[in-house]
């Protein structure tokens, strides 16, 4: 019998269980690597989820402790446990240039990763750390990343 009511104890299982679909991912995404962290600003990514479909996903983040939404505020906030999903974001990258042509190519922007992957991972959170405080850690929005032509 598997714990927690989980149909499997497998780790891969049970990971893909916390952001539960693509669309958690979208959002997971855009906080990390964007500057969209409201609903409408959300609900304005390239994907355009319709509102029913990106509704609950943010209430299922918060729930997984992956988000947060501070009271009185109305952007959510990735918490370390969301940004410690940054090497997943980057490897599902990485694997979907590799295998699929018609993604953009961002071989170029991931090369600082694949130099220095510690680094490169500490840079995006730290940046993502700021932007809760509204302060941007870079001289230049592009030295951020490009990862993902948002």
């Amino acid at each position: 019998m598997a714990r927690n009511g989980r149909r499997s104890d497998c780790p891969i299982h049970c990971a893909l269980n916390v952001p539960g679909d693509r669309w958690a991912l979208v959002i997971v995404r855009d906080l990390l690597f964007s500057s969209r962290a409201t609903f409408s600003q959300l609900l304005n990514s390239p994907e355009k989820a319709a509102t029913n479909t990106l509704a609950i996903r943010p209430a299922s983040l918060e729930a997984a402790g992956i988000v947060e939404q501070l009271p009185g505020d109305k952007r959510y906030l990735l918490t370390e446990k969301g940004l410690d999903l940054t090497p997943v974001l980057i490897e599902l990258v990485l694997w979907s240039s590799g295998h699929d042509q018609t993604v953009a190519d961002l071989a170029a922007d991931l090369e600082p990763y694949l130099d220095q992957p510690q680094q490169f991972i500490e840079q995006i959170k730290t940046a993502a750390r700021q932007r809760r405080l509204n302060v941007c850690v870079f001289d230049h929005p592009a030295a951020l990343i490009l990862i993902l032509p948002l």
